[in-house]
């Protein structure tokens, strides 16, 4: 029996030892750069070390440090339910990717699938257990990679000292581990079965912030072919890239903050001290534990100029495109505190020239209807950035784009008056059985139309990873973007969103185009006027 056969394959760094499992290989917390701590940290990722003898690969590496939630933090409804949490440590050392393989040899050149977690890059890791990739791995030919990056404070830290000593840029430390760790996929995949050729990357939420940076920078030519991007579009998204100068200024204001004089003293400093300083700091400034801090930017380097000018100029890389989001996205209103009325005087305040309209497009009969099309109102104004991004491809005619709105429910009480919330597809993507009742960590006895749509999605993200055209035999046809607005309703019954149901979509367009109007998002959703 070969050594591949066994689970044991030699990468550039050295042999790993794996483990098999429903006849995937698996191999867990492989070093694609060296640890970020000391000199190293708050540096871009440096090629890992090579080591001798076997090295075991059987066991999750730490995640990044963030605020971590004990179980006994978590809500009440949480409780009993361990998966939540990372499965490990949590450890400034934390540049480590998982795989998992079908392949029968590494001569198989399977399709190469890269997942950049959520959690806004200030938490999660990739070892949570919606996505372990043995579901997607095993059920198609393709190879699953997980990965870690450095997230939040010790991800984005800027400073002008830093800018210095970097020759004109600081920050985004965490874009340069994901752009990392598709460099050593690339280099080493084929070992695995994977074709080296044939990488798509893969992120969710704040992953998929990370992931349309990705497809922005010039730094990823020639590195991978594809990107998926869901629920986190930049562009007219809720996370956006700011000038530099914000990150450094920040650097200097927390730096007074805990009576540091220079980056040589903070970097000796221990990591969670540092970043319980950094709580504190946050808190200081009226933010709690998981909000917004230190975060990407435009560093002049990966990304050299704002998103939205790179990518209107077309100088966005030559990637095919998967990209969408689910159609109740966020809770914007409390259920219990809401009715028809407050409902329909939200229309009438928040979208006067549309009134009619919104009550025709967004009907309510009581108040978990009305609640429920709040959230669907702020998630179809969060689909048009999808769709800009399609049409902007289409423009450019190097690559094809295809944009996906999610409206498949659980098949309960609660799965229908709650809908399609955030993470909805990734239990389908991953092949999690009896997961996702509202979350994706939460259990959900899954019935005969969850299996089917587990099939229809892995057939569809498998297809587009292994040729870059979602569309296959017995699937329902997937158009490539190209009019407005050509956008798959993903649900029981997959199909095109029809011309009729595409009027409130032109009317949020207009409004997103228009320079006399921003878009609130959080809460119940509105444009208001700039001068606002």
């Amino acid at each position: 029996m070969s050594n591949f056969e066994n689970a044991k394959v030699q990468v550039k760094q050295g042999w790993l030892q794996g483990y098999i499992e429903e006849n995937v290989k698996i191999f867990k917390g492989i070093p694609y750069a060296a640890p970020p701590i000391g000199d190293r940290r708050f540096k871009h990722p440096e090629d890992p070390g090579k080591w001798r003898g076997v090295r075991k690969a059987t066991q999750y590496s730490a995640a990044a440090i963030q605020h971590v939630m004990e179980q006994e933090d978590l809500p009440a409804n949480v409780h009993g339910v361990p998966q939540f949490l990372a499965p490990s440590q949590y450890e400034e050392d934390c540049l480590y990717l998982n795989v998992w393989t079908p392949a029968k040899t590494p001569e198989d050149k399977l399709p190469v699938f890269i997942w950049i977690h959520g959690g806004g890059m200030v938490a999660g890791s990739g070892c949570e257990v919606v996505c372990d990739g043995i579901g997607f791995a095993k059920r198609k030919d393709i190879v699953v990679v997980t990965i870690n990056y450095r997230l939040g404070f010790f991800g984005f830290f800027a400073h002008p000292e830093l800018t210095a000593e970097a020759g004109g840029t600081s920050g985004n430390y965490a874009l340069y581990d994901m752009r990392k760790a598709c460099m050593w996929v690339k280099e080493n995949i084929a070992k695995f079965g994977g074709d080296p050729d044939r990488i798509t990357v893969a992120g969710q939420s704040g992953g998929a912030a990370g992931t349309g940076a990705l497809h922005a920078s010039p730094l990823m030519k020639g590195i991978i072919s594809r990107v998926s991007i869901e629920s986190g579009p930049i562009y007219w998204g809720f996370m956006q890239p700011g000038p530099r100068k914000n990150m450094e200024d920040l650097g200097v204001e927390y730096m007074n903050f805990i009576g540091c004089k220079s980056i040589d003293e903070i970097r000796r400093k221990d990591a969670w001290e540092l970043f319980d300083s950094y709580e504190a700091f946050q808190k200081s400034k009226g933010i709690g534990p998981m909000g917004f801090g230190f975060s990407f930017c435009v560093d002049g380097e990966f990304i050299p100029k704002p998103y939205s000018e790179i990518m209107d100029n077309h100088e966005f890389n030559d990637f095919d495109v998967l990209m969408g989001s689910c159609a109740q996205e966020f809770p914007a209103v409390k259920v219990d505190e809401y009715s028809v009325e407050k409902y329909d005087e939200y229309l009438k305040d928040a979208f006067a020239d549309s009134y009619e309209d919104m009550k025709r497009w967004y009907p309510a009969s009581n108040a978990i209807e009305a609640a429920k099309q709040v959230s669907t109102i702020a998630s179809d104004i969060m689909l048009l950035g999808s769709a800009k991004l399609g049409e902007l491809t289409h423009a450019k005619g190097v690559n094809k784009a295809f944009i996906w709105l999610m409206s498949k429910e659980n098949e309960t009480e609660r799965g229908h008056n709650d809908g399609s919330p955030h993470c909805a597809e990734m239990p389908y993507v991953f092949g999690r059985v009896d997961h996702g009742e509202r979350n994706p960590f939460f259990p959900y006895h899954w019935v005969g139309a969850d299996y089917d749509f587990m099939e229809l999605i892995q057939n569809y993200w498998y297809n587009f990873a292994a040729t870059g055209d979602p569309n296959g035999p017995g699937l329902p046809e997937w158009k490539a973007y190209a009019d407005k607005f050509d956008i798959i309703n993903l649900n029981n019954h997959s199909a095109m969103i029809p011309a009729e149901e595409q009027e409130k979509y032109y009317y949020y367009y207009d409004k997103l185009l228009s320079n006399n109007y921003v878009v609130r998002l959080f809460g119940a959703p509105r444009f208001s006027p700039k001068d606002e």
